[in-house]
């Protein structure tokens, strides 16, 4: 048994370490921000309208205190180690061809382990959130309870925690009805008397038809939702992009339970000693545990992507470069997202080509590629940032009505932030009545409504840290043509930096050197830079080279160091060809400039 608990002890502590450390922004972060857990009666109610509504509530519940990673982490930790202590409770439970269950299960311990890793592994899909989790744990311990039971009253008992378990755990009642039969079917002793027989057939019967014809009942009577919801809520069926990982889990559970069934007679016989089996099963719960880190390299791209939003949403943009520097990917999200950290640390002039680019599209997204309600919010980030407030909130407001769960806090809180710029105060207090009976943002929404009676009193009142609105003589924009939308911009105000280096990005970006020069004419002497910055050096010294204007430099005048590089760049580029080994040096050492990807890196496709 000291085995066991120190084992189940480790485990408790890896899964701390692995939610906290490991899955920070993937699970504690992502999770506790596309949700807004409400003490009110409204939010309560709302769901109990759809079959597992109950675990839903409750995960909810669990959910908002992974504001603090350490507790989020603890908890997820508790869950898991429950759900590996009620297993292994339940294949304690002893058997017919097995009356000392709980001697076999001690030498196969790792056995209620598998459904617990495959649990955490699930919880790395950003789609698998505390409800699903809950709504195991409950049926695992219905199930438990059940078998606890001795006949006739486990009959009525098993009808009854089926319904029980619809209503609690949605889809999972099926999961418990699996594991009853398998629990009564293999149950021998009961099946040689014929008339114990018969009536247990009978018995299983009704419950399958009874498990079957509840969600039925219940979608015709009771809830107003799709019949796949009816029947699999809190399933992977349901799921939206179910992974391998979560369908295996409930797979396992019933198939784990009924092989333990049918093989722990034969395991009580083994003659080995006790430390033997304690380190044979730790040695495998340590193998699962390193399955464990194998997961996350697949899934390298989603942690990438929500270490960037958790650092953009805090205003850390030098660790958000310093992500992307070292997790180089062709998604683009995480490119548009660098692009906007390297603007507001300053370096977009100057470090913009020392990260991969996209073209245009790692500039701004469109409504093609925003297909969820996670990308509508991102898209609106950029003219958030641009001062271009009703556009920002048309597209918050998109994520806030697409999105398949209730209002979240980091669209609520933007939505709150734009209408207080507008001086909307109707509409910005609707946003913090939802704030105000949450337990974490309720402070927030306090200053916010102080920031709102200065708005509403004061028209010159600037919410600190937040953009400032920009006025322009047309409102309507075309998503698909951003460069107009600069343009308008800069036409309503000439010294609008980010419209400028946004422009002068998008213009290089299209490889369209006439434009940059067009950019550098009308507006760069509106600014305050020291002097013309790298990139647009580089872009400048490729223009001279084209137009072959003899007092283009005088005009522009690029720095030695630049046209030295440029010198060396095109002897490199020279004895690169045709050899390999010195195209991967020349790439090491100019792939950071603009001509690099003017030359040789096709965005549509990142080839060179």
């Amino acid at each position: 048994m000291g085995f066991i608990r120190f084992t189940l002890f480790l485990f408790g502590v890896f899964a701390v370490v692995w939610f906290c450390v490991f899955n920070h922004y993937t699970v504690l972060y992502y999770q506790e921000q596309i949700q807004l857990f409400r003490f009110d009666r409204f939010y309560f109610l709302s769901y109990l309208e759809r079959p597992g509504g109950l675990s839903e509530y409750f995960g909810s519940f669990l959910t908002q205190f992974y504001f603090y990673p350490f507790a989020g982490a603890v908890i997820l930790a508790t869950v898991l180690t429950t759900v590996a202590l009620l297993f292994y409770q339940i294949c304690r439970t002893p058997s017919p061809m097995d009356r000392t269950g709980e001697e076999s299960i001690r030498k196969l311990f790792f056995i209620p382990f598998i459904p617990a890793v495959l649990l955490m592994i699930s919880f790395g899909n950003i789609f698998f959130d505390m409800s699903a989790a809950l709504g195991i744990l409950l049926t695992l311990a219905m199930f438990k309870w059940y078998i606890g039971m001795a006949l006739p009253v486990r009959y009525s008992a098993g009808i009854a925690l089926v319904a029980a378990a619809y209503f609690i755990a949605g889809g999972n009642a099926l999961l418990l009805t699996a594991l009853i039969m398998i629990f009564e079917l293999t149950d021998y002793e009961s099946l040689k008397e014929h008339a114990k027989k018969r009536n247990k057939f009978l018995y299983l019967f009704l419950l399958a038809g009874w498990a079957v014809w509840l969600p039925w009942l219940s979608w015709r009577l009771f809830y107003t939702v799709t019949m796949r919801v009816a029947y699999f809520a809190l399933t992977p069926v349901n799921f939206h992009l179910p992974t391998s990982d979560s369908i295996f889990l409930w797979i396992s559970i019933p198939v784990l339970f009924l092989v333990w069934r049918l093989i722990s007679n034969k395991i009580n016989l083994w003659n080995v000693s006790p430390l033997k089996v304690g380190v044979f099963n730790f040695l495998m719960v340590l193998v699962m545990i390193f399955y464990c880190f194998y997961t996350m390299q697949s899934r390298s791209r989603s942690h990438t992507i929500s270490r960037i939003t958790f650092e953009l949403q805090h205003g850390n943009f030098d660790q958000i470069l310093a992500v992307g520097k070292a997790n180089p990917t062709n998604n683009r999200l995480v490119c548009y997202l660098t692009n906007i950290a390297l603007y507001e640390s300053g370096q977009m002039p100057y470090r913009m080509f020392h990260y991969k680019q996209m073209g245009t599209s790692g500039l701004f997204l469109n409504w093609e590629f925003a297909s969820d309600h996670i990308l509508s919010f991102y898209l609106g980030e950029v003219y958030y940032r641009l001062g271009m407030i009703l556009q920002a909130e048309h597209c918050t407001f998109e994520s806030l009505v697409s999105s398949q769960k209730e209002p979240n806090a980091r669209v609520l809180r933007r939505l709150t932030l734009t209408n207080i710029a507008r001086r909307d105060a109707a509409t910005a207090d609707k946003y913090l009545r939802y704030l105000d009976h949450s337990l974490f943002y309720r402070k927030w929404a306090q200053q916010q409504r102080t920031n709102l009676a200065r708005a509403m009193a004061d028209s010159t009142f600037h919410i600190p840290d937040t953009p400032i609105p920009a006025h322009c003589k047309n409102f309507f924009i075309t998503f698909q043509m951003p460069e107009y939308t600069l343009l308008m911009l800069l036409e309503s105000n000439p010294k609008h930096r980010m419209a400028f280096e946004y422009l002068m990005a998008y213009s290089m970006l299209q490889r369209d050197l006439e434009k940059v020069k067009w950019c550098m004419d009308n507006y760069y002497t509106n600014f305050d830079y020291p002097s013309i910055p790298t990139h647009y050096e580089e872009a400048l010294l490729l223009y001279d080279v084209l137009a072959k204007d003899p007092d283009f430099l005088t005009q522009y005048p690029v720095s030695n160091a630049t046209r030295e590089r440029y010198d060396r760049y095109m002897q490199a580029i020279k004895a690169a060809q045709g050899s390999e080994r010195k195209f991967e040096q020349f790439q090491k050492q100019f792939s950071n400039t603009y001509w690099y990807y003017m030359n040789l890196v096709d965005p549509s496709t990142l080839k060179k």
